[in-house]
């Protein structure tokens, strides 16, 4: 039976019932939403505007073509489309309260499939993206300086990107598109579109839209960025909450899967390391999130670690103590090109 569900996020093993599938809506709804909404006024808003009319643009103009397989020529640089987008409107654009903005979008046809792929309703994509609802900005975990925004649903996650990062994820675009054709539980990030935003009076902004790795039902207590190493591999921060992100050495406990699962899950991460490797992809992470069914409200550090050393989380069966969710591995979130 596969571990993983839809979205490349392991099964939750636990918490089957009525009741405490209730206790999770409950807990999802009292946990207080990470980044800033971009609301009139933000250094952000014309940005936001622009991403969201781009987007719309972009989805309603692909999906009606009938769907085939991809080609050569629908992967590369070329394979890009320009389109203006005037504050007054034009025959193909409408009037927007943004200043006038080009915008570019990279390989259309590969992404619509990929979209399909992952299961991706074109009109669910468009509502949580460009819907009347704002998109929130979120400080950048990584030391990288990108932009992150978070659709209300929390479904998608969009990140700026280098030009550099643009080139390599052109450049891999190809195997990347058959590596998860091929292996439908791959915990490699899943990539939904790529684009270019340029403002009249400003610089380009390029962005990636990514599945968010946590959206789920389940509240996220803590969460790991593991890269396998020592050296500075733990958290500098004193007060530790379910928004902190922990690194390896604060992950001080086993976590014991059922054979076939763990020997899936070690499959499954092998075979995406070597598809990063032969990408020449050298600086990436997994990502890792525990929801804690009867959940210690851990502050600081010390007591984090007293608490982790005293127990061990299980991961057995429906009447298992924790739930435990390997998310897409976030490799683009920390790579360095």
């Amino acid at each position: 039976m596969c571990p993983w569900k839809e979205g490349g996020v392991l099964r939750s093993f636990s918490g089957s019932s009525k009741k405490a599938k209730r206790r999770q809506k409950k807990t999802v709804r009292e946990t207080k939403k990470p980044g800033e909404a971009i609301i009139k006024g933000h250094r952000s808003y014309d940005l936001m505007l622009s991403l969201q009319l781009g987007i719309r643009y972009t989805v309603g103009k692909i999906t009606p073509i009938q769907k085939r397989e991809v080609r050569a020529s629908d992967f590369g640089p070329r394979a890009s489309f320009w389109m203006n987008f005037p504050k007054e409107g034009s025959r193909l654009t409408p009037s927007h309260p943004a200043e006038d903005f080009k915008w570019k979008d990279y390989c259309p046809m590969v992404f619509r499939n990929l979209r399909e792929m992952f299961k991706i309703d074109a009109a669910d994509y468009m509502i949580s993206i460009c819907g009347n609802s704002a998109l929130r900005e979120l400080s950048s975990p990584g030391k990288s300086g990108s932009v992150f925004f978070l659709s209300q649903d929390d479904r998608f996650m969009i990140k700026t990107l280098r030009k550099s990062e643009v080139q390599v994820l052109l450049r891999m675009l190809p195997n990347y598109y058959n590596h998860v054709h091929t292996y439908e539980n791959t915990l490699i990030t899943k990539f939904f579109g790529l684009h270019r935003v340029k403002p009249s009076s400003g610089q380009k902004f390029r962005f990636v839209v990514m599945g968010n790795m946590f959206c789920t039902e389940l509240r996220i207590h803590r969460r790991f960025d593991l890269k396998g190493s020592s050296l500075g591999r733990s958290t500098d921060k004193i007060e530790i909450d379910e928004n902190t992100t922990l690194k390896d050495l604060d992950l001080n406990y086993s976590f014991y899967l059922e054979p076939s699962w763990r020997e899936a899950l070690l499959k499954q991460i092998k075979t995406d390391s070597e598809f990063l490797k032969s990408q020449r992809i050298m600086d990436y992470s997994l990502l890792l999130g525990v929801h804690y069914r009867a959940p210690q409200h851990l502050r600081t550090r010390a007591s984090y670690r007293r608490t982790m050393t005293a127990e061990r989380l299980t991961v057995l069966s429906e009447e298992g103590k924790t739930h435990l969710y390997l998310p897409v591995n976030g490799f683009y979130q920390h790579v360095t090109i």
